[in-house]
């Protein structure tokens, strides 16, 4: 049969009877193994999800600290200004499953999460490190604290949502701190906006004091 001697057909069929149950297995076992992985990685994004949006309203909280109890009046003077509201961590070991089930780009921006923490450290670090830094300028400290905490947020925002829109899960905690960081945003640029208009005026000021 098809120009195969008697040898060649016993031989090809004792592989025919081996071959198949080992390719079946084989088959079997890759859909198992890609169904556990889709599993394990469905599994692990949700808490992902969950982690971040809390992290995400950490940032918020510190991003709408203005160095004051709010519960109280505004301080006349930067000097009465301090820290109110503590820096979030960002801590993944609470989260369970296997990582490597998690694509790589995923797994560099929830590390980058960390080194944006570290950066703004290093930001205020350098500010208050400054030698011409004293309690005066506390209220631009508390402004670039806000603004960098509220980059970061927005930052784990996006991928919260990135996570969700990849593996399409519809997680719904009937709040967003994206809203709240938003708002912190727009509130620090009109401090900044009005920050900006005083120095104009009083330029104008002193240069129509100077005689011409």
């Amino acid at each position: 049969m098809f120009g195969l001697t008697s040898e060649e057909a016993a031989f090809y069929g004792a592989v025919a009877v081996v071959g198949t149950p080992l390719v079946f297995n084989a088959i079997k076992e890759f859909c198992f193994d890609l169904k556990k992985r889709n599993a394990e990685r469905a599994y692990i994004s949700v808490q992902l999800v969950f982690l971040l949006d809390k992290f995400a309203a950490d940032c918020a909280e510190v991003s709408w600290d203005r160095g004051f109890d709010e519960s109280g009046p505004e301080p006349d003077s930067p000097e009465y200004i301090k820290v109110q509201v503590q820096p979030p961590e960002f801590d993944m070991s609470a989260v369970k499953g296997e990582y490597k089930y998690l694509e790589p780009s995923l797994i560099y921006r929830l590390q980058s999460i960390d080194v944006e923490l570290l950066k703004v450290k290093q930001r205020l670090r350098e500010m208050t490190s400054n030698p011409n830094f004293g309690v005066e300028f506390m209220d631009k400290y508390i402004l670039l604290r806000r603004e960098l905490y509220a980059d970061v947020g927005l930052t784990v925002v996006q991928l919260s949502a990135d996570i969700r829109a990849k593996l399409k899960i519809d997680v719904d905690h009937g709040w967003s701190p994206k809203e709240s960081l938003l708002r912190s945003k727009a509130h620090i640029w009109r401090i900044k906006s009005r920050g900006a208009l005083r120095r104009m005026e009083r330029k104008a000021k002193n240069k129509m004091r100077l005689p011409f």
